[in-house]
């Protein structure tokens, strides 16, 4: 005879309530992606793992609401129980938010790295989720190749003499190419990662959802303002003319010093998506080899 544990019912309820919540939101998210006009197929794969992102984050976020209305229940607000039960739950929590962005990657790396810069969110939050790496994998060569040849109106062996297919670096928007222009000059070519508009403007979505949601569930705590702030780094960041002109500014600041190297930035070659810059050797600031090389202080260069 098999044996069958029944659950009390609010524990019942406590566990269906994510599941309910991501359930109902990625559907309404699935309906509104599908509505959205779409170029072409790779848009359509690109909306349906936003989804499935958008899903996994309402589900975690919909545990980390319970676990604090439920593990904090019957606790006297400011006594010693409800600090060290509070405390508890912020380091289990955090631990869930840095399962979910290094398992969703691209912007929730982004979100948790700007989370964690902030004054105003608990230390456990802050120690947990600010070893997040801004690293990924890299996209396929011909994907890149359509960006490229998409946002410079050329093709890409018109542009380049040399181009490796392979990346020197890639990050959670964007990878790094390494190539060679037809008068000998040897460039890093930035490209962003194709569909990453549309994605961010899904996960966006997502998180403004759950901003309100939690809100709600917690008058207290207001995320909208935090929201709008990142999503306005965000689009900057996914302009890399603003980039380019930030170098500029940079390579005007420093042009009186013979030291601090500012790569030139090849506009002809650079639009929102794909920034051309002259390719410069270098080492890290947190390289201590190099640094004890060169002699220099790794106080005095932080």
């Amino acid at each position: 005879n098999h044996t069958r544990t029944l659950l009390p019912a609010p524990m019942l309820r406590r566990r269906r309530a994510p599941l309910l919540l991501a359930a109902a939101a990625g559907a309404a998210l699935a309906t509104t992606s599908a509505t959205s006009p779409s170029a072409d197929g790779l848009g359509v794969a690109s909306t349906f793992h936003g989804v499935a992102r958008s899903s996994r984050a309402i589900y975690t976020i919909g545990f980390v609401v319970v676990d604090y209305k439920y593990s904090l229940r019957g606790l006297v607000p400011g006594s010693a129980d409800y600090r060290g039960k509070l405390s508890e739950v912020h380091l289990r929590s955090a631990k869930k938010l840095l399962r979910l962005c290094e398992a969703n990657r691209g912007f929730y790396v982004k979100a948790g790295q700007f989370v964690s810069s902030l004054r105003q969110v608990p230390k456990e939050y802050i120690s947990t989720l600010s070893c997040l790496q801004d690293q990924a994998t890299p996209c396929k060569y011909q994907d890149i190749k359509i960006v490229i040849e998409q946002n410079l109106g050329r093709d890409l062996h018109g542009i380049f003499l040399e181009f490796d297919e392979h990346p020197i670096a890639a990050a959670s928007i964007a990878q790094v190419h390494r190539g060679r222009l037809n008068n000998n000059q040897e460039v890093a070519v930035k490209v962003q990662y194709p569909g990453l508009e549309r994605r961010m403007k899904l996960d966006i979505m997502t998180m403004s959802l759950l901003s309100k949601y939690v809100s709600l569930i917690f008058p207290d705590y207001r995320f909208e303002k935090i929201l709008l702030e990142f999503e306005r780094t965000m689009s900057m960041e996914l302009d890399f003319t603003q980039e380019a002109k930030n170098s500029e500014r940079t390579t005007s600041c420093f042009r009186k010093n013979d030291v601090v190297k500012v790569p030139h930035v090849f506009w002809e070659l650079t639009t929102k998506e794909v920034l051309t810059m002259e390719f410069c050797t270098g080492h890290k600031v947190d390289d201590l080899d190099f640094l004890r090389k060169a002699d220099i202080s790794p106080t005095k260069g932080s």
